[in-house]
């Protein structure tokens, strides 16, 4: 009877770590179909956040999808279908972004606000080394886009005979497009990308988690309160900003633009936490009533305005405690 018991025993405990393996492999499959799925593709990190929610280990989930990742990239390269932008390079940055994104849903030792700083720092460096290589010729193909819109631009203008094309692109060349693209990237565009990409892909993993498992893994933003010392740090982003100007010092510029956005982003989501605990406390017509109005808003003219008022409250909230009490 003692030996069936301890049968049973080692018998679950073989079959335990099974079910996660299981979990991240099937996982792992899915975020590979969605790269390779149109629209699907700016999703695919987000099976990989389940799995890391479902298994709590980053590091298995990471191995795992990372290897497939990078068989599936020197088959595409085999077959062609990505010959020319440098297999090495694209095996790189998928591993860092892959890598990054793990890091943030599974690592404990530093605050998750830290590792989402870290990570998309990261992400946002590969991102520039590779767009800005020879191989995958990205300004070359936003050139040729920019081209074509103000060719469009310029028909609509000669069949209507309006003095203004679409959105008025009309007023710039091709080239001048580009430049100003590069410099927004260059000046936290692809750090705003990194942050936007990991943000929505962790929370839809949340959200999924919270259905399939009928229970939900935190707050969310309501949560969430920013270090207390960022506040110097932004400070310190707008002074070198306005020196960095005032003396055309480009690349101290472009390290301050990166801390302002990170620092901006910071109190944003900070900002968003306070308005979503101030909704929690509401009726659930309320709340649909001001998303939808939030929608709205975020779509209008007006968007700038109502994204720099939620920075702002954000920053309030380092002196005026709107939520619940700190846990730090």
């Amino acid at each position: 009877m003692l030996q069936d018991e301890e049968a049973v025993t080692v018998s679950a405990d073989i079959q335990k770590p099974v079910i996660p393996i299981v979990t991240i492999l099937v996982c792992t499959g899915l975020s590979i179909l969605f790269m390779n799925t149109g629209i699907l593709s700016f999703f695919y990190l987000v099976p990989l956040g389940y799995a890391i929610i479902v298994s709590g280990s980053f590091l298995h989930t990471f191995a795992i999808a990372s290897i497939a990742g990078i068989i599936f990239s020197i088959i595409k390269s085999a077959a062609g279908a990505n010959a020319g932008t440098g297999i090495m390079l694209e095996i790189v940055y998928l591993s860092v972004i892959i890598f990054g994104f793990t890091w943030i849903m599974g690592g404990k030792r530093l605050r998750e606000v830290y590792r989402f700083v870290i990570a998309s720092i990261a992400g946002a460096i590969v991102t520039l080394i590779y767009i800005n290589s020879p191989q995958v010729k990205f300004y070359e193909y936003f050139n040729e886009i920019a081209a074509s819109l103000l060719n469009n631009s310029s028909e609509s203008i000669s069949d209507s005979g309006s003095a203004k094309g679409i959105f008025g692109l009309q007023m710039f060349s091709p080239e001048q497009m580009t430049e100003t693209a590069k410099s927004f990237i260059m000046r936290g565009g692809a750090l705003i990308s990194m942050f936007f990409i990991f943000f929505v892909n962790r929370q839809i993993a949340n959200v999924f988690f919270s259905i399939i498992k009928k229970r939900k893994k935190d707050l969310g933003l309501i949560s969430f309160f920013a270090p207390s010392n960022i506040i110097w740090v932004l400070s310190g982003a707008i002074a070198t900003i306005l020196i960095s100007g005032m003396f055309k010092i480009d690349m101290i510029g472009i390290l301050a633009w990166n801390v302002f956005t990170v620092c901006v982003i910071i109190y944003l989501a900070q900002g968003s936490g306070v308005i979503m605990y101030w909704l929690s406390t509401r009726t659930n017509i309320f709340r649909l009533v001001i998303s939808v109005l939030f929608v709205v808003i975020l779509f209008s003219p007006i968007s700038i305005v109502a994204l720099a008022a939620v920075v702002i409250l954000g920053i309030a909230d380092i002196w005026v405690s709107f939520r619940i009490p700190r846990n730090v």
